[in-house]
């Protein structure tokens, strides 16, 4: 008869093995969320970039010149009844839901504000804006090119 004892080991084995699996599964799970989160707001600023050009843009077909910050631009998104008529066929819906003109103000990793930087004084009207974080820009004060071109198409 064959008597079989079954293996023990200490509770504070066990316990720190628990532990260090623990923080296996964390190091092996953050850097996984931090390119995930930094995605959903690379995402999102260039939305919300991608909304700045369409309303500049629309902004200049009414008065041939383009906005010179963000506040302006928000107000008369806001204030404007043709723009408020068009704003669903005219902006794109954000990550999270529906356009929301405010939003166009800060950046969604540093909640700093999008530069933006107009030229009228030559023949052809131009303007720049960028993202703080680094997320890319829209058009080109400099190259005629590419304007109204996003960096990351």
């Amino acid at each position: 008869m064959a008597v079989h004892k079954k293996a023990r080991g200490s509770v504070l084995l066990k316990i720190i093995i628990v532990i260090l699996l623990a923080v296996l599964i964390y190091t092996l799970w953050e850097p996984f969320e931090v390119i995930r989160t930094e995605d959903r707001q690379r995402t999102e600023s260039r939305l919300r970039m991608t909304n700045i050009r369409n309303a500049q843009m629309f902004y200049f077909r009414q008065y041939q010149t383009y906005q010179r910050d963000v506040d302006s631009l928000i107000t008369w998104i806001q204030s404007d009844s043709l723009v408020v008529a068009k704003s669903d066929s005219l902006f794109r819906p954000l990550r999270l839901g529906e356009f929301v003109a405010d939003s166009l103000r800060y950046s969604p990793r540093s909640h700093r504000r999008y530069v933006i930087e107009v030229d009228d004084s030559s023949a052809t009207h131009r303007y720049y804006i960028e993202c703080p974080d680094g997320f890319g820009y829209v058009s080109s004060i400099d190259d005629l090119s590419q304007l109204h071109r996003p960096s990351w198409e």
